[in-house]
Parts: structure tokens; sequence; C-alpha cells
């Protein structure tokens, strides 16, 4: 049975595209969700690239936010 830990936040800082959230124990089964935590329009998660080795990972939006945007995120395994 996957572990799951509690939702956690991160800030994408305004006029960036992604953020990276390192000191993560990640195994290679670990599987990074992450979500938008504010409401705002026209931008969205591209992706939460898990790092295993580095022990961290990376989340992209669609585009630059414009304003510091918060990501809510957990991991399962």
């Amino acid at each position: 049975m996957a572990s799951v830990r509690a939702w956690l936040v991160i800030t994408v800082a305004a006029g960036s595209s992604k953020v990276t959230k390192t000191g993560v124990a990640l195994t290679a089964a670990s599987l990074v969700l992450a979500t938008l935590h504010q409401d705002v329009p026209g931008v969205w998660v591209r992706s939460a690239v898990p790092d295993s080795a580095g022990s961290s990972f990376t989340v992209h939006l669609n585009k630059a936010a414009p304003a510091s945007t918060k990501i809510a995120w957990f991991v399962v395994n």
C-alpha cells in the first residue's frame, strides 16, 4: 500500500515558470502530485518532475506566474 504524506505548499516567484523543492526524501517509485493552491487564471501546473538522486523535485507551470503563486504538493511512496 502506498504511503501519502500531508499536503505541503511551495511558492513560485512572480515572473518564474518553475520552482524546485530540495531536501525531499524520494525513491525511484515516488510520485509527486502538485496543484495550484490559489486561483490564477490561465496558469496551471504542467508537470512535477522528481529527482530521487538529488532529493528534490521541480514543478513547472505552463507560463510565468504573474504574481507569487502557491503550489500545494505531496509525495506518494
